[in-house]
């Protein structure tokens, strides 16, 4: 009676602790010749359609995981780097990149006091970097995929290298610098796009007067064998 007793009280009565586990299959994993071509075929881009772009074929690269070198992003998302705990924050990440989905709390380190997800690679399950869903200290990279440098290698487009993301030194993105250059171009279409209605406006005057001239009232040729008449005062 007492083990029945104790059993019910366990189903009944809510309990706070405890998680429930949930197995999933093993994501299929690819072969290096694989994902190596998949490199290539990403890589495979032209200096002129680059040019069309506004890319330099020298900044363009692509980050891959480092145990077995599946693409993660790439530097078009690049927004932020931290060196001092070596994270490069982006913007968007491949599908090949999985967020978890149970939130993790830091109490020591660099990330002491900081909620985040754990960001692990689809095919082979390595812990490639965070998402932070909290943070005091590193409130500018909340929300961004931060991949660490150590489980993350770069490929160059430009020279079709591999190099360690820990080894190489990412320029710095200022976002001072592209808002400007957005405000110049929204000027630069705005003083376009001004010129145009000043063209089409002087088009449908034209198109106008030219309708006018058209419609002018002419005099209708006399009958043969009449004769004007003069008005006596």
């Amino acid at each position: 009676m007492a083990v029945r007793r104790q059993l019910l009280q366990v189903f009944q009565e809510p309990r706070i602790g405890g998680a429930i586990m949930v197995e999933r299959a093993r994501p299929e994993t690819r072969s290096w010749p694989q994902e190596q071509r998949r490199v290539e075929t990403l890589g495979a881009f032209s200096d002129s359609s680059l040019r069309e772009r506004s890319l330099r074929l020298e900044e363009c690269v692509l980050y891959q995981c480092q145990r077995c070198n599946t693409v993660l992003g790439d530097s078009l998302h690049l927004c932020a780097q931290e060196e001092k705990i070596g994270l490069i924050a982006c913007l968007k990440v491949t599908n090949d990149v999985v967020v978890e989905d149970s939130v993790m709390v830091c109490i020591e380190g660099d990330f002491m006091g900081s909620t985040y997800n754990v960001l692990n690679c689809r095919s082979c399950e390595l812990g490639i970097g965070i998402k932070l869903c909290c943070s005091t200290s590193l409130a500018h990279l909340r929300g961004f995929f931060c991949l660490f440098k150590d489980s993350v290698v770069c490929y160059l487009l430009k020279t079709k290298t591999t190099v360690r993301a820990s080894k190489m030194t990412f320029p710095t993105v200022s976002l001072k610098e592209r808002v400007q250059k957005l405000k110049e171009n929204l000027v630069l279409a705005h003083m376009r796009i001004d010129a145009q209605h000043k063209k089409l406006e002087e088009q449908n005057q034209q198109k106008i007067v030219d309708k006018k001239h058209c419609y002018k009232r002419r005099p209708y040729p006399l009958a043969p064998g009449h004769r004007k008449k003069k008005l006596n005062n």
